[in-house]
């Protein structure tokens, strides 16, 4: 439990700098891409993600783990809402299905958020 606490405080401290990059500037264009729903703790420490997993993302996600996505391609984003709240409600019941999800991509030393406008299951 307090390894999963250290994680998710580590997830909150990365993502706060790539969601107040996002805000600079108003000329980026949102993307429309491809994936699947992962949490960020099972997926980045042991890989887990798909339909065999998904019972346990959703519960990770809906305790406040942060959600991530995964293109068809691999590259990982950490999905962020638009204002400095977590996406749990957007993405609940969706983990480990494929969905098509619209938003604004943001990048800072490194890591790759995207700041979720829409998702929709395939």
């Amino acid at each position: 439990m307090r390894r999963m606490l250290h994680i998710s405080a580590l997830a909150l401290v990365l993502t706060a700098p790539v969601w107040a990059f996002g805000q600079e500037g108003g000329d980026k264009k949102p993307v429309t891409l491809k994936g699947e729903i992962v949490d960020m703790h099972c997926f980045v420490s042991r890989g887990e993600r798909g339909p065999d997993h998904a019972g346990c993302a959703n519960a990770c996600i809906s305790r406040g783990v942060p959600a991530g996505f995964i293109t068809d391609d691999g590259t990982l984003y950490v999905l962020l809402d638009e204002k400095p709240i977590s996406v749990k409600e957007k993405v609940a019941g969706l983990a480990g299905k494929t969905v098509t999800v619209t938003g604004f991509p943001v990048e800072r030393n490194g890591i790759k958020g995207l700041q979720l406008q829409s998702v929709k299951p395939d």
